[in-house]
């Protein structure tokens, strides 16, 4: 598609090159030395003129004025060149306004006369005035038949500017830079002093004497109106240089697409390249995250298993044999539900709150007093079909029990939470009101292991982290009261929500 759109777009320039050659004009003088133009043809006079580089750079391919009277240009006397109804398109760069000389302030371009007089003899006329800064346009028949029309902003100077005069017997037409710039209605017959000269730089009068400086460039004259599209198409004709033919135009666009096609044929494949390296890289990684989660949870069932195991021995030791019945019953349940859940590495969410009622159940028979349990989910989340990593909140509930609410008098509440941080990801909330982990009179054993089960679940959401490209974490919240005295401890865990099982 690229190289189409290159094709078409050489195609276009030289179609518009081959169409600007048959431009259709009366006159067309291009003041390029290595040219043939029609300066020969209507016998053309250059007094006082350099020729320098034009609009595109090519050299003595435009004049330059020296803004004096003996700096000039004469186009010629021919009538072909004064039609009734006709067009004027040139090219103007002015360097310096021209303040020395008498009369109109107004620095000529191109003139000629519509009679003799010395005053509103302007047949046709393009100028700069200097007072203003605007280009204007004039043409008259007489004093009582005469029409100006400026441009509606300052004219740039040092700068080339194309600008297209229309005419007929209603309208005076003026465009800048190939676009409408102003046009006022004229109601007049254009009329023209038979044998006088059409001059670039110089007003021809002894009252008012003028001088332009600056550069002309491809002045054409027709006897009809142009219309919009023909005065944009002049506006965007390419360089006429004779080094930009179309066959240059092709070889250059036919290379230009050449290298392209390579250059596009090597990205493409070094980014092919750089992709299956990538892949391969991203498959090597996330099956070692894969076997790393896996190992650290494999090492937490264990460790739950042990805690229940120990409830039950204590229970046998201190000679309480229904309790330690009661418990095994409710304990070999608990087991089945985690081993029918533990083919896979998440858990839907109904299926961890069984396995956390159960668990809350079997806790229970160790306390004197009953633990009163709360659990809230948010109205957003699906609990039948919200996946999450298994075994993550179990061994906090566990701690919650064992460290806070064992050694606490009184009351014992534990509440969890469930709420959506977005689409993919859950925040589960474990708070207790019991004495905090700091004044926690557990053995030592028992620290350890659970600092043993924090520490497992911190590594498995790092991994997870860098698994689904999310940060997950896990923050122990100590709750304290403006005495700092301890009400319990809170724990954050936020973790990846799944659609599915992995």
């Amino acid at each position: 598609m690229f190289r189409i759109y290159i094709f078409l777009a050489v195609l276009t320039n030289c179609s518009v090159f081959q169409a600007h050659g048959q431009h259709g004009s009366v006159a067309r003088f291009t003041f390029n030395v290595d040219e043939i133009d029609d300066s020969k043809k209507f016998n053309s006079k250059f007094y006082g003129v350099s020729f320098v580089e034009d609009r595109f750079g090519n050299a003595r391919s435009a004049c330059y004025l020296q803004g004096a009277r003996g700096s000039y240009i004469n186009l010629g006397t021919s009538n072909s060149l004064k039609p009734k109804v006709g067009s004027i398109s040139i090219w103007i760069n002015i360097a310096h306004p021209m303040l020395h000389g008498t009369g109109v302030e107004s620095n000529p371009i191109l003139f000629t006369r519509s009679h003799g007089e010395e005053d509103h003899n302007e047949a046709y006329y393009i100028g700069y005035d200097f007072e203003t800064k605007n280009l204007n346009v004039n043409t008259t028949h007489s004093k009582e038949k005469q029409i100006t029309m400026y441009t509606t902003k300052p004219f740039l100077l040092r700068k080339w500017h194309h600008v297209v005069v229309t005419y007929d017997n209603e309208f005076l037409i003026m465009y800048l830079n190939g676009k409408l710039e102003n046009k006022l209605a004229k109601n007049f017959e254009s009329i023209f002093l038979e044998g006088d000269s059409i001059l670039i730089g110089n007003r021809n009068s002894e009252k008012n004497q003028r001088f332009f400086n600056g550069a002309v460039d491809d002045v054409e004259i027709y006897n009809r109106v142009l219309n919009e599209t023909e005065v944009n198409t002049l506006f965007n004709a390419p360089n006429p240089n004779k080094k930009s033919t179309l066959v240059n135009w092709c070889l250059i666009g036919t290379s230009v697409v050449l290298l392209l096609f390579i250059v596009i044929c090597l990205v493409r494949y070094r980014i092919k390249y750089l992709l299956k390296k990538e892949n391969e890289r991203n498959k090597l990684m996330l099956d070692a995250l894969e076997q790393q989660i896996k190992m650290l949870k494999a090492q937490m069932d264990p460790h739950f298993i042990f805690n229940s195991l120990n409830t039950i021995l204590q229970f046998i030791i201190t000679q309480q044999n229904d309790k330690a019945e009661i418990y095994l019953t409710k304990f070999s349940k608990l087991i089945r539900k985690i081993l029918e859940s533990n083919t896979h590495e998440t858990i839907s969410l109904s299926d961890e709150l069984e396995i956390l009622k159960k668990y809350l159940e079997i806790e229970a028979l160790r306390f004197d007093e009953f633990i009163i349990s709360d659990i809230h989910i948010g109205s957003d989340i699906d609990v039948q079909n919200t996946f999450i990593p298994h075994m993550m909140i179990q061994p906090f509930v566990e701690n919650s029990i064992w460290h806070g609410l064992l050694a606490k008098k009184g009351e014992k509440i534990l509440k969890l939470e469930f709420e959506k941080k977005d689409d993919n990801t859950l925040l589960c909330i474990i708070e207790d009101n019991g004495v905090g982990r700091v004044k926690s009179r557990l053995a030592r054993r028992m620290e350890d292991n659970a600092s043993l089960a924090i520490n497992f679940i911190e590594q498995r959401l790092e991994l997870m982290s860098k698994k689904y490209n999310t940060n997950y974490s896990l923050e122990l919240i100590d709750k304290v009261n403006e005495k700092e005295e301890s009400l319990g401890t809170r724990v954050e865990i936020t973790m990846p929500m799944l659609k599915k099982h992995v």
